[in-house]
């Protein structure tokens, strides 16, 4: 779920890191990122989601479909290989979901689905077919056993459940222990805490050519239907409780790698940036182009014609599922996680007296994954504003706090960078293979 280029042949590791690091204190163009540094202004009178309509068909997790949009875009293809210079990739699946690659944009997501929207918003009359009845949920959770991991165990599974491309199929194995055991007790929790900070976001960054890198995370946006229907259903049967609480982080990675996929197809030419993929699959190259043809219109549509009102649009999303998780989440758990990156979306907004009013609510949790972050910027704010919990003159929070601010969201985000680079090199891959 990066857009910077990364220079392919670094003199070592060392010297490679070290560049890498620097880089990302003065870019601002990182996909898949954590946290942010440069605050910019956004619009923020953006519709994200809307009530649904009483429809059984629609996707599990989303809105109903246009029928319309059904064949909008032309998927015949004669062979379901592109093959490239060390990389052949089958795009059978990819054409297949092609009205639904950026199921976050259309048909859009329905919080209702997830139990986290705000009672005032859900209609009586909606019933989610995929959730099972409200009389059986307490009982079916209470039934079901804790799971019972060793710390080993537990890495075990994650490590095979990692995937550079396909990640759906490798995933299975967490579904089927997450429907077997409960949801709040035993190491459920910890495994899927585990899984979207090890094996979620990944930074994807060109080598040579655009074409492997944007077939690698259109491959991904395939799969974000199923997670989404996997979320969906599992927070209707399991609504407040930590496995639930999780897995909508999970929920939040997925809109950002959802961005940066369709960022990337509409900022990608194809006559320009896709040779190797024209001359090895010329179907494939005529999706491509029906694809950002299809995206373009439909974003046009709903008044996201530039990059900054797509980014606003999905930050509105992941507003929404931050924000259901702290109404939902059980004794607060995590509740400073979700605080901290709703804090960080606000920040790079220039939304200054937002961002601090989410993050002075943080607390200290040795737990939590942003535990450092959280404890650096609760220092930061104290010393700085004197405990003062009132809104704070931008102007001065940025004279007095944005260095510092930035500093601690450029260490956060470069940690994950380090982080992922370990993780990749752990299964044989670099930033700019796939």
């Amino acid at each position: 779920m990066m857009q910077r280029r990364l220079g392919a042949h670094a003199a070592s590791l060392t010297l490679h890191l070290v560049a890498l690091v620097l880089a990302i204190a003065t870019s601002t163009s990182t996909s898949s990122g954590r946290g942010g540094a440069a605050p910019s202004s956004r619009a923020r009178s953006i519709t994200v989601f809307a009530a649904p309509r009483d429809d059984n068909s629609a996707p599990p997790g989303l809105n109903p479909i246009d029928a319309t949009d059904q064949d909008a875009i032309r998927r015949s293809l004669d062979s379901h290989t592109v093959a490239l210079p060390g990389f052949t990739v089958n795009i059978s699946k990819i054409a297949e979901r092609a009205p639904l690659l950026f199921p976050f944009v259309t048909p859009g997501l329905s919080l209702q689905r997830f139990a986290i929207a705000p009672e005032r918003e859900i209609r009586e009359t909606f019933h989610d077919p995929f959730a099972p009845p409200r009389n059986l949920r307490s009982k079916d959770a209470r039934a079901r056993p804790p799971l019972v991991l060793s710390d080993a165990a537990l890495q075990s599974v994650i490590d095979r459940s990692w995937s550079r491309r396909d990640r759906w199929t490798p995933f299975q194995q967490i579904v089927t222990l997450a429907n077997a055991h409960s949801a709040d007790t035993g190491k459920l929790p910890a495994l899927l805490h585990a899984y979207h900070r090890q094996n979620g976001l990944q930074p994807y960054v060109d080598a040579s050519s655009r074409d492997p890198r944007l077939w690698a995370e259109l491959g991904l946006a395939a799969d974000h239907v199923e997670f989404i229907g996997f979320i969906s259903g599992f927070a209707s049967a399991h609504p407040g409780t930590k496995a639930t609480t999780e897995l909508l982080f999970l929920l939040d990675q997925l809109a950002q790698a959802s961005m940066d996929a369709l960022l990337t197809l509409l900022d990608t030419d194809p006559a320009a940036s896709l040779a190797w993929t024209r001359e090895a699959n010329r179907d494939a190259y005529d999706l491509i182009v029906d694809l950002r043809r299809h995206y373009a219109t439909e974003l046009q549509r709903k008044g996201l014609a530039s990059s900054e009102r797509i980014r606003a649009y999905y930050e509105r999303a992941r507003l929404a599922i931050l924000t259901g998780i702290l109404r939902t989440t059980p004794h607060g758990y995590r509740a400073s996680d979700a605080r901290f990156l709703i804090g960080a979306i606000h920040w790079r907004e220039g939304n200054f007296g937002d961002a601090l009013r989410s993050w002075r609510a943080m607390t200290l949790d040795p737990t939590d994954a942003y535990a450092t972050s959280i404890a650096q910027l609760l220092n930061a704010i104290a010393a700085e504003t004197g405990g003062d919990r009132g809104d704070v003159d931008p102007k001065e929070t940025t004279r007095l706090l944005g260095r510092q601010i930035n500093s601690i969201l450029r260490t956060e985000h470069g940690r994950w960078i380090m982080f992922s680079m370990d993780r990749l090199q752990q299964f044989g891959f670099h930033f700019d293979t796939f």
